[in-house]
């Protein structure tokens, strides 16, 4: 055998063995990482004790996780105006709105029995401020003593953000948030609130859009000279002008949808009532009660002008200066302008919306 021979062969023993000997150190890592990663502090399954294990449910979750898993942070505000495309929508029953409520969801996986809510509404009559509760009814909403339904897998509760009274307090909010949250935590299902924050923001600017459509607009008749009126006279107008006598003695005149329209009030408030006379009258428009407050002024303005020809008497303002064609038609400028403001913001005057708002 030559020498180039044994060459070759010492050379191919040698590419062997290094082989051989980079496979063995591969497989000794790939083993270590192995052994690595599943021995740790995991505990066994089957053998090791069951501490701190979570089921998958959709009930209460410990106190530091405020999310629910569905529905992503508790305190997502919610859209106050605009709702999604394809949402269910309000049945013509329906009451809450997101105009003037703070919106509190409550979705279950099984239907809840109205037994079952009954707890809800219970703490829900805590709160000054109205409080309504609706379920869902074949893609509707619809308040629980309509609904045609025993139980509900969606339910909502609205928080009215303001009233004449002023605007909720966050306080309050974040109360009625904690009241929904529980009732639905004890029936395994979530829920979805607005922010305290973010609704009494929305209830302060609500209340000032309150202040600046909050308006009472009065024409006043007086006698000429200082002349009175007989009520016995005045009653008789009343009547035949479509007036009704309320139990407080002021007269009320409704319009077509049975809503008080105008009011007849005897402008002297500290005389008694079976009074023979009296010095002054006042006929009076709740601007944001009444549908078309423009038209409905209108009218009342020719029926004070009746009032003041049958009883010989001069139709005023507030500040007692004399009221004629161009100071109606100064206030019934004003009144289109409170109008439009309304409609603008989607609570048109005399609607359910309004009335609720400025009640």
């Amino acid at each position: 055998m030559s020498d180039l021979q044994l060459a070759l062969i010492a050379l191919g023993a040698v590419l062997v063995a290094a082989v051989a000997g980079y496979n063995a150190l591969q497989e000794r890592r790939a083993r270590s990482r192995a052994e690595s990663a599943f021995r740790g502090g995991h505990p066994d399954a089957l053998l090791d004790p069951l501490e701190e294990r979570r089921e998958p449910v959709l009930g209460a979750l410990p106190e530091e996780s405020r999310q629910d898993p569905s529905l992503g942070a508790l305190e997502t505000v919610l859209e106050p105006i605009e709702e999604p495309q394809g949402a269910a929508s309000a049945s013509p029953a329906s009451v809450i709105s997101s105009r003037i409520d703070t919106i509190a969801l409550v979705l279950a996986d099984e239907p809840v029995a109205r037994a079952q809510v009954e707890p809800l509404l219970d703490a829900l009559e805590s709160h000054a401020t109205p409080v309504h509760v609706e379920g869902l009814v074949d893609e509707q909403w619809m308040p629980l003593e309509d609904s045609p339904r025993e139980a509900w897998r969606e339910l909502r509760a609205g928080l009215q953000l303001a009233s004449r009274a002023g605007p909720v307090a966050e306080e309050e909010i974040a109360a009625f948030n904690e009241t929904v949250a529980g009732f639905a935590a004890s029936i395994n299902a979530v829920s979805q609130r607005e922010s305290p924050a973010a609704a009494a923001a929305r209830a302060r600017e609500l209340d000032r859009f309150c202040a600046e459509a909050d308006i009472e607009v009065a024409v006043n008749l007086v006698g000429r000279a200082g002349a009175t009126f007989a009520l016995s006279r005045v009653k008789s107008l009343a009547l035949e002008n479509g007036f009704a006598e309320t139990g407080s003695g002021t007269f009320e005149r409704r319009g077509p949808d049975g809503v008080v329209a105008m009011t007849l009030r005897i402008a002297d408030g500290d005389a008694k009532r079976d009074a023979a006379y009296a010095t002054g009258l006042t006929f009076a428009l709740d601007v944001p009660h009444v549908p078309n407050p423009v038209v409905v002024f209108e009218a009342m303005g020719k029926v004070a002008e009746a009032f003041g020809a049958a009883l010989g008497g001069e139709l005023v303002d507030d500040e007692r200066r004399p009221l004629g064609a161009a100071g109606f038609a100064a206030i019934g400028r004003s009144l289109e302008a409170v109008a439009r403001r309304m409609e603008t913001h989607g609570i048109p005057a005399g609607g359910a919306l309004a009335r609720r708002l400025f009640s």
